[in-house]
């Protein structure tokens, strides 16, 4: 059992039992304590028994009850992934200043930079901290089962192998980038028991050389965000039962997004980048662009009036910035977070033109522009608007 049974809710708009009945919602966060410990059989019953008609809110859920040793544990993780880099750089910055030159102090910073970690390991993404986390923001999962493309998601239907057959190579799409999407970053803990896989995460190589930040790698399964990694990534099948590879979450508004998050904001800047959507089209790619709500209200950007930070994250193709919450420190606000999918699949197309590229675009993104509109009533969010730019 969980142990920790107070529900994450609001008041409901609708509860007529005929209401979206197709529309489900997967409240991960009532997942059990041993969850990861169970066998295949009894997880997917815990699936099924968190699985209920979706309903739509009048306002925002309540963050649900944790454990103290829970909530400790995932705020000391939030404490060294966001806050080491910054407190190494400002101790480094005082010693240059006064005169301090410890060379015991420089070789721990490459230590801490470049010591071995396991790589595509399960030991992070299925333990205590793995719920902790689904918990710490209350994750739930919206899927409307009337369309094709989501009727076999969180079910046993995606052990197989017809199913993995016809939907792989996938991309999930993480919506939007905020400072982080902490919500995309639980995702990665269960994709398993949503679509079949583990997925890596494309990003800035730079992530996996940062002290602290680093650490987020056993969650995210980090690969570069360049064209030769992300093809490489869909087209692996790693052999045996290890469900990995052909399976890529990506981030598509970057570090341009970590700029512009605003809490109570729903913006996603893309610009005219597509060079994504031209590889999807090329590997023939099912497409899961998710949005997910809350994301920006985790963390509150300190602004930079002159765009300094944001010239070095661009040249560095890492976001560099300074972000607080909780009690003035990078420990992100409690917010319940949930996430809506609007599905593509890509008709394989070995050169795509430019004009299929746009179409392809117009499709995803205008079809996630929809789903938003049909579905932020079950978020809690029913008059707020989504911009894509």
């Amino acid at each position: 059992g969980s142990g920790h049974g107070m529900a994450a809710g609001s008041e409901s708009m609708q509860s007529s039992p005929d209401a979206d009945a197709h529309v489900e919602c997967i409240a991960l966060w009532r997942l059990p304590d041993d969850f990861y410990t169970l066998g295949p059989e009894a997880q997917w019953v815990a699936i099924r028994s968190v699985s209920t008609p979706a309903q739509e809110l009048s306002e925002p859920r309540t963050a649900c009850s944790m454990k103290v040793l829970d909530e400790a544990m995932i705020a000391m993780y939030f404490l060294i992934t966001l806050g080491l880099p910054w407190a190494l750089g400002a101790i480094s910055i005082v010693l240059v200043v006064t005169g301090f030159h410890p060379l015991k102090w420089f070789g721990f910073m490459v230590f801490l930079a470049l010591h071995p970690m396991p790589r595509f390991n399960l030991a992070l993404r299925s333990s205590r901290l793995a719920l902790a986390l689904i918990r710490y923001f209350s994750i739930e999962l919206i899927l409307d089962r009337k369309i094709p493309l989501l009727a076999d998601l969180c079910t046993k239907a995606v052990d197989e192998a017809a199913f993995q057959d016809a939907h792989l190579p996938m991309v999930a799409l993480a919506c939007p980038h905020g400072v982080f999407n902490y919500g995309a970053i639980a995702w990665c803990c269960v994709s398993r028991w949503i679509c079949g896989w583990y997925q890596y995460t494309g990003g800035a190589a730079a992530v996996g050389y940062v002290p602290g930040l680093r650490y987020l790698d056993p969650f995210v399964w980090l690969v570069d965000a360049d064209r030769k990694s992300i093809k490489r990534a869909l087209q692996e099948r790693v052999p045996g039962n290890l469900q990995r590879g052909g399976m890529l979450g990506m981030v598509p508004d970057g570090i341009l997004g970590a700029f512009r998050s605003t809490p109570g904001v729903d913006e996603l800047a893309i610009g005219k980048k597509r060079g994504l959507m031209r590889i999807c089209l090329e590997e023939g790619t099912t497409i899961y662009a998710g949005w997910f709500f809350g994301t920006t209200d985790m963390l509150t950007v300190v602004q930079d009036p002159w765009g300094i930070m944001e010239k070095f994250s661009r040249r560095f193709k890492a976001a560099i910035m300074f972000y607080y919450a909780r009690f003035y420190l990078p420990i992100p606000y409690r917010v319940p977070v949930t996430i809506i999918v609007h599905p593509e699949k890509a008709e394989k197309t070995e050169n795509p033109t430019e004009e299929q590229v746009e179409a392809f675009h117009q499709r995803v993104y205008g079809g996630l522009t929809r789903v938003y509109q049909q579905q932020r009533g079950y978020a809690g969010h029913p008059k707020r608007t989504l911009l894509i730019t």
